[in-house]
């Protein structure tokens, strides 16, 4: 597993960096791209557990909500309206089944999923890059943490992990290797600063956004598993060897994202 892992990850990092490198449409593609097929992987968890959500309404407003962070073609979706039209579809949806069984259940789901996926992960991951001089080196960041707070839990944690963080949750994460992510993850965002982000940040905000993004990714990792175990699933679905769904991959960002991006506006570049 550890090495499907680690082939995975030397063929996916170099696009990813590209892609961030990059920005514009292939990297606003790209995010749409990861933000569906989370979606339905997040559609067949709730499936498992009973809800009847349409999958088409899901996915389509959870784009929507995500593509509201960007101007498009003159024209920038409202959040308010997406988060409404997923009430609306949501319900209908049920009314027309005409069945009461899992129909509230049916409907939270949907929402959750949207606001979860859409907004928390899509629709803050586009924002952030668009912030004008520093979205590249703020998702540098933000990446360069969660992978190196995720590789050093996992390595940690499995050669000297011996108290379990979540035994019920997540029985393979220990508190040494949650200690060791954190530790890592902030040396990482370090040194992201030191090569994009000196103008913009300073070193006490790279420390304590590195502590903080670090722990909001491992409560958006957590945060999963209480999915995953509620529907009696190991992975969310198969797409990445050695990872599981993307879901599995990405599931750090969904918390740190937004942390990250209010982090900036509101206490690093205030308006």
């Amino acid at each position: 597993m550890f090495w499907k892992r680690a082939i995975s990850a030397i063929i996916l990092a170099p696009l990813i960096i590209l892609l961030v490198w990059w920005g514009g449409y292939p990297y606003s593609a790209t995010i749409v791209i990861a933000t569906s097929l989370m979606l339905i992987e997040f559609w067949g968890l709730s499936r498992s557990i009973g809800a009847k959500a349409g999958r088409i309404f899901i996915v389509v407003c959870g784009v929507l909500c995500c593509l509201s962070a960007v101007d498009s073609f003159g024209f920038q979706i409202p959040i308010e309206f997406v988060l409404a039209l997923t009430l609306l579809l949501s319900f209908s949806y049920q009314i027309f089944r005409d069945q009461v069984n899992f129909a509230f259940l049916s409907v939270a789901s949907t929402l959750l999923g949207v606001i979860y996926i859409g907004w928390a992960f899509g629709y803050h991951l586009l924002l952030l890059r668009d912030i004008g001089g520093a979205g590249r080196g703020l998702i540098f960041l933000l990446l360069v943490t969660i992978w190196l707070n995720d590789i050093a839990a996992y390595l940690f944690g499995k050669w000297f992990g011996t108290h379990k963080l979540s035994p019920t949750i997540s029985p393979g994460k220990t508190i040494e290797g949650t200690i060791a992510g954190l530790v890592f993850g902030t040396f990482g965002a370090v040194g992201v600063w030191s090569f994009f982000l000196k103008d913009v940040l300073t070193v006490p905000h790279a420390l304590i956004l590195g502590l903080l993004l670090g722990i909001a990714g491992q409560l958006s990792d957590l945060s999963e598993s209480i999915i995953k175990r509620s529907a009696d699933a190991k992975d969310s679905g198969h797409l990445i060897p050695g990872h599981g769904g993307l879901l599995d991959r990405c599931d750090s960002l969904i918390f740190s994202a937004p942390v990250l991006y209010y982090y900036f506006t509101y206490l690093v570049n205030p308006v």
